[in-house]
């Protein structure tokens, strides 16, 4: 599970049987898989504390240096030594392990500093049988299977459990999109806005890929139920095919909305609608006035960015009021883990496309509505008029 940073949670993760939490500071010099301006920004000493007291109820910490890209940093004098210093303070910090996305960062933790365990993330794009043997062999201890490209590829799970021999583990809650084109631009978006010097670069501020990744799936409903989600009812058939662990997301809910998330995936039930377990498919995620100060340091650039068409942001961050009764999608999974998804994709398929017909509920004019504003803010981004006044 992953943590805001609220003492809170850790009976509670306690109580659920919760392995493992992981997290980051919203900013470091490698960065991560989420912008800093969307995470609780914390010290040191709180991070600190918090995995001491994860630690008293049992629950090992995992802290995440993802990043698709480090910029360059790591390949030089200075950059190398704070990487080494971050390194240093985590294992101070009895961090238990730590998810890489970069075989350089791979090498160097277990290198110099071989207590760690090291787990491979779903940024690294392991979505074949060599891919998952090359960082095998590079040493992991765990990957972290691509969610848009393994989630309901079930032969290639079932492969990959006979020929590997360190943890797969998947992403539950993901929403992804199927074989996300945005996938890599976005990842490497999220890296560089959440490194140390990002917020002095102007231009991070407008999450494009988030932005069209929800147009694509507001002009087209069918991808509510094509994303790779898995159900908590489904986790025993992932087990079966050879999956250790389960990841769940996102580190930017609030506490209540994380131990809804915990209780339905360790209860393996839930019996609401499931858009309630995705974070992804909502227009707004709550967080505490502890991310102003990011906010307003990635945000505020009024030489570079047209702040008026910057506000517009709010018109559009709306909830999707998408309905997908979980308890009608008994035996969904099925068809994925017999036949899968054929090679010629959605449009010959028709699959999920049935599904949706049957249970997923939603305003039409609404989600038209939400779908149009979406398309002239992307259409401002794309003919220069966002940054201009």
């Amino acid at each position: 599970m992953p943590t805001n940073w609220d003492d809170a949670l850790i009976p509670e993760y306690k109580a659920l049987g919760i392995a493992e939490c992981y997290g980051k500071l919203a900013v470091d010099v490698v960065g991560g898989g989420r912008s800093a301006f969307i995470l609780p920004n914390v010290s040191r000493a709180r991070v600190a504390g918090h995995v001491r007291k994860l630690h008293g109820a049992g629950i090992k910490f995992n802290y995440l240096l993802n990043a698709a890209c480090g910029s360059f940093r790591e390949f030089s004098r200075s950059g190398n030594r704070e990487i080494g210093k971050l390194l240093s303070w985590l294992e101070r910090s009895e961090v238990d392990s730590i998810t890489v996305a970069a075989p350089y960062f791979l090498q160097i933790i277990k290198k110099r500093y071989p207590r760690f365990k090291v787990c491979v993330s779903t940024n690294a794009g392991v979505g074949s049988l060599q891919g998952a043997l090359f960082w095998q062999e590079l040493g992991a201890d765990q990957i972290t299977l691509s969610h848009i490209l393994m989630n309901r590829n079930f032969s290639m799970i079932r492969l990959l459990k006979n020929r590997i021999s360190c943890e797969l583990r998947v992403i539950a809650n993901t929403s992804c999109l199927l074989d996300c084109p945005l996938s890599r631009y976005h990842t490497a978006y999220d890296a560089h806005s959440s490194q140390v010097d990002s917020a002095r670069r102007p231009g991070f501020a407008v999450d494009y890929c988030n932005l069209f990744c929800k147009f694509i799936r507001l002009s087209d409903p069918v991808k509510f139920i094509s994303s790779q989600w898995i159900r908590p009812e489904d986790l025993a058939v992932y087990e079966s095919a050879g999956i250790g662990a389960f990841k769940l997301i996102d580190r930017r809910c609030s506490t209540e909305k994380l131990l809804l998330i915990a209780r339905a995936y360790a209860g393996r039930r839930y019996d609401g609608n499931l858009v309630d377990l995705l974070p992804m498919f909502h227009g707004k995620t709550v967080l505490d006035l502890r991310t102003l100060p990011l906010k307003l340091r990635y945000f505020f650039h009024p030489r570079e960015l047209n702040l008026f068409s910057l506000a517009e942001l709010g018109n559009i961050l709306q909830d999707f009021r998408i309905r997908i009764d979980n308890t009608k999608l008994n035996g969904f999974i099925e068809k994925f883990v017999t036949s899968g998804c054929p090679p010629e994709g959605c449009s010959d398929c028709g699959y999920c496309a049935r599904v949706a017909g049957e249970i997923l509920t939603y305003d039409k004019e609404y989600l038209k509505g939400l779908g149009g504003r979406h398309g002239k803010f992307l259409d401002k981004l794309v003919n220069g008029e966002f940054f201009h006044y």
